[in-house]
C-alpha cells in the first residue's frame, strides 16, 4: 500500500500535473478500467467511456510531430501491467481495444505483472520518456528511446486540462491546477510471481 500526501505551496499556479512517477520493467501490455479507449483529459473526455481496455505499453509518442503530453487516461479504477507473449502481439494495433473479460480474476489468470488499485479515481500514462525529456524535444525525432527495458508509469491525482492559448483558447480555470494539499493512495500487487 502506497499513500502520499503532497503539500504544495498555495502560491503555485497553473501546474501541469500533481502525482507521482515511477519506473517499471517494460511489461508489454496494459489492461485498465478507466475512460477510453483513446487518450483523454479532464477537459477532453466526453467522447471517452468507462470500460476495460488493453493497449501496448508504453504509449508511443509519435502521435504528434511536436512532442507533448499524450496517452493520458482519466478516472482509473485499476491498471494491470503484464508480460505479453508473442500470441498477444499478433494483429495488435497501437490503439486501445475493449476487453470482454467477465472478471479481473479471469483477466490476470496465467499472466505475470503488476496490478495497481487506486483508492480513489486517478489518471495514468505510460511512457519511455520523462516529462522533462518530452518538453525539451522540438521534434518527435529528438526523442531517442533509452537502451533499457524500463518505462515510466505516471499516476496523477490531478492533471491540467489541454490548451495553452498558443493556437486556440486558454484552458478554462476549472481545469487548471494550483497549489494546495493533494493525496494519492493505491495498492501495488505483484501477480503471477512465485
Amino acid at each position: 500500500y502506497v499513500e502520499i500526501t503532497l503539500d504544495l505551496e498555495e502560491s503555485l499556479r497553473d501546474l501541469p500535473r500533481v502525482g507521482l512517477q515511477f519506473t517499471s520493467p517494460c511489461m508489454g501490455k496494459a489492461c485498465f478500467f478507466a475512460n477510453g479507449p483513446h487518450e483523454n483529459y479532464s477537459d477532453r473526455r466526453y467522447s471517452a467511456h468507462a470500460g476495460v481496455y488493453e493497449v501496448d505499453t508504453p504509449s508511443s509518442l509519435d502521435t504528434y510531430v511536436v512532442p507533448q503530453e499524450q496517452g493520458n487516461r482519466t478516472e482509473l479504477r485499476w491498471l494491470f501491467l503484464y508480460q505479453s507473449s508473442s500470441s498477444d502481439n499478433a494483429g495488435r494495433s497501437k490503439e486501445a481495444t475493449e476487453v470482454e473479460e467477465d472478471s479481473i480474476a479471469n483477466l490476470v489468470a496465467n499472466k505475470t505483472g503488476i496490478l495497481i488499485l487506486p483508492e480513489d479515481l486517478v489518471e495514468f500514462t505510460t511512457s519511455r520518456f520523462t516529462d522533462a525529456e518530452v518538453f525539451a524535444a522540438r521534434h518527435v525525432n529528438d526523442l531517442i528511446p533509452p537502451n533499457n527495458d524500463e518505462y515510466y508509469v505516471r499516476l496523477d491525482v490531478a492533471q491540467r486540462g489541454l490548451g495553452t492559448g498558443s493556437c486556440g483558447p486558454q484552458t478554462l480555470e476549472k481545469y487548471t491546477i494550483h497549489g494546495g494539499t493533494y493525496r494519492i493512495a493505491f495498492w501495488l500487487k505483484p501477480v503471477g510471481y512465485d
